[in-house]
């Protein structure tokens, strides 16, 4: 947990549960820009019924990995012994033997929609497009509720989006082979769930990997992480990309007053992610997909797993695609169900509660879905 993350998403939610709930917060001290320090504890200092346990051990940073005194932590937390424990970790293993109910904090999946600030509260990190079965009314509700946003959205990017032509002259990429993007993750030593990939490897690593397997048969076009451009030295990525040769593109951040990622995702035969929210954008433009990933898919989403079939149907021009029925509905869910914005005044530490003991409510679906829109608001004037 970063301090951006704790002051924007974990106080705002530790506020209203102190209206309903003893709350425990256990976490360990500042290292590679997570934990909790001073600034965290005297933003919260005027906060009722918190009890605060901040590890300090000489070991505290293999907390955020693999915790090396397991056992003494376990001991630690069944003593507690709370109702519920919600988790902002990369460390799943060890949070899932903690007792009570166990819930993960992460972030809502949410392009090409716009949300306001948002998290979402699940039992199951990175398992995309994963939703529980609903009945017909259900499924017909939520439907009925994203059938506007989906067809706002959809005109929104006819509108902004340059054609296809445009965005792959701008970028140098044939329009005669297909084109494959790869949006990256975020690779900087904060970011912890980064243990979770399957290789462990970083993104120079997997990029000539995928690179020897795609450029063969297309070009692979890679974005980069927002805050990668922001936070991280990519010197070496863009070393690399320039020894790939022709058929590998770094493109910018932006094409022609939009975002690279989401242009291309429009226009891309098919895109390769691993735990990366950008599959809720190829699942919204109908991409096929291939997914290095720990976690689970939906069976909606038709992923593969494997590159060499991946590409073959792709250049064969029957690749298996998202159901465009579930992906509406697994937006409609998403967003009405699951999303929830921490800082909202209306927020309560009951409906934090509910979230955290109920995976599905439909009295949440009408104000959850009045949060999105189809575009940000400065790109609609």
């Amino acid at each position: 947990m970063t301090p951006w993350w704790f002051s924007a998403i974990v106080e705002p939610i530790l506020r209203r549960l102190v209206t309903v709930a003893d709350v425990h917060v256990l976490a360990p001290m500042p290292w590679r820009n997570t934990g909790l320090g001073h600034n965290e504890l005297v933003s919260c200092s005027d906060l009722p019924n918190v009890q605060w346990h901040i590890i300090d051990s000489n070991d505290h940073p293999s907390l955020r990995m693999a915790p090396i005194e397991r056992d003494d932590l376990l001991a630690y937390i069944h003593a507690l012994s709370p109702d519920i424990v919600l988790c902002r970790s990369a460390d799943f293993a060890t949070a899932r033997a903690f007792p009570g109910t166990v819930r993960y904090l992460m972030e809502v999946a949410a392009t090409p929609f716009w949300v306001v600030p948002t998290v979402m509260i699940t039992d199951r990190p990175f398992a995309n497009g994963v939703m529980p079965d609903l009945d017909a009314a259900g499924r017909a509700r939520l439907d009925a509720l994203i059938a506007p946003l989906w067809a706002d959205m959809h005109a929104h990017q006819d509108q902004v989006t340059p054609d296809r032509h445009a965005v792959f002259d701008q970028l140098g990429i044939s329009p005669d082979r297909p084109a494959f993007l790869l949006p990256l993750e975020y690779e900087h030593e904060e970011n912890f769930f980064r243990q979770h990939r399957p290789d462990g490897v970083g993104s120079e690593q997997m990029l000539a990997t995928i690179a020897a397997d795609i450029t063969p048969h297309g070009t692979l076009v890679v974005t980069d992480h927002p805050l990668n451009v922001l936070h991280v030295d990519r010197t070496a990525l863009a070393d690399l990309v320039s020894g790939l040769g022709d058929r590998v593109i770094l493109a910018p951040a932006g094409v022609l007053g939009v975002s690279s990622t989401t242009a291309l995702a429009r226009y891309a035969a098919g895109m390769l992610v691993g735990d990366s929210k950008s599959f809720a954008l190829a699942a919204a433009f109908g991409v096929p997909t291939m997914r290095r990933s720990s976690f689970a898919s939906a069976d909606w989403l038709n992923t593969y797993s494997d590159i060499p079939a991946f590409v073959d149907d792709v250049c064969r021009g029957d690749p298996r695609t998202p159901s465009a029925a579930s992906t509406r509905t697994w937006f409609a869910y998403h967003f009405a169900n699951e999303a929830f914005n921490p800082g909202s005044p209306a927020l309560s530490g009951e409906e934090i509660i509910d979230r955290c003991c109920r995976t599905v409510n439909p009295a949440r679906w009408d104000a959850g879905m009045a949060r999105v829109l189809a575009a940000k608001p400065e790109q609609v004037h």
